[in-house]
């Protein structure tokens, strides 16, 4: 099973503590569900309709997201890893220690060698 909240399009808050912000997250939830079945009814492409309905089964309530959470087993998809190294990534400039380390005495060595 692809990861339901990725699926829903809501952020994973597996975590939450509240009674009262599981209460908000069930409603963010249930409308995202609808949105998503607007989106693709049944009758339009049922694969994608039941992978919706199955993804808002797992997570639709506190009790539910902390049954996934705790017992769902099923390994992530190759979707699911590229989309948690996206949102995870962000590109940026290596120090000099991590660029020398990288390199190993390469670096080092054209710099010392001007002496």
């Amino acid at each position: 099973m692809t990861d339901p909240y990725r699926l829903l399009g809501v952020p994973d808050r597996a975590y939450e503590k509240t009674a009262e912000d599981d209460a908000d997250f069930d409603e963010i939830i249930r409308q995202a569900y609808l949105a998503a079945i607007r989106e693709c009814p049944p009758e339009r492409d049922r694969q994608r309709f039941e992978r919706i309905r199955a993804a808002f089964e797992a997570i639709a309530s506190a009790r539910a997201r902390l049954s996934h959470a705790l017992f769902d087993t099923t390994p992530p998809t190759p979707e699911d890893l590229l989309a948690a190294l996206q949102t995870e990534f962000q590109p940026q400039r290596p120090s000099e220690q991590r660029l020398c380390r990288v390199l190993g005495s390469t670096l080092g060595s054209a710099s010392g060698s001007k002496t």
